[in-house]
């Protein structure tokens, strides 16, 4: 299996605040309040804009094969992944 690379575009990023001192991120209220994903596409994008694209879409996977073995409503990470991608927020490379 191919490993994907998942890239947070610069203008993401460069809206987002992080603080040098606590291990805190800040996002700009433009940015949560968007309506062209869905919140679960946006609380991906939010994961992978605070590790600025440190992101194991394998580990994800397997956290949710582990979420839905708990009853929890499944969410499809590649699917979240193509919505944040069609919306232009983040680019995939394989």
């Amino acid at each position: 299996m191919t490993k994907k690379i998942v890239h947070v575009e610069p203008s993401i990023l460069d809206s987002v605040l992080r603080d040098p001192f606590e291990d805190m991120t800040y996002f700009p209220n433009e940015l949560i309040h968007r309506r062209d994903v869905s919140l679960s596409a946006l609380g991906l994008l939010l994961e992978l804009a605070a590790t600025e694209g440190d992101f194991d879409v394998e580990a994800a996977r397997a956290q949710e094969l582990e979420r839905r073995s708990t009853g929890l409503e499944p969410e499809d990470v590649d699917e979240l992944l193509s919505e944040l991608e069609t919306a232009g927020y983040i680019t995939i490379a394989e």
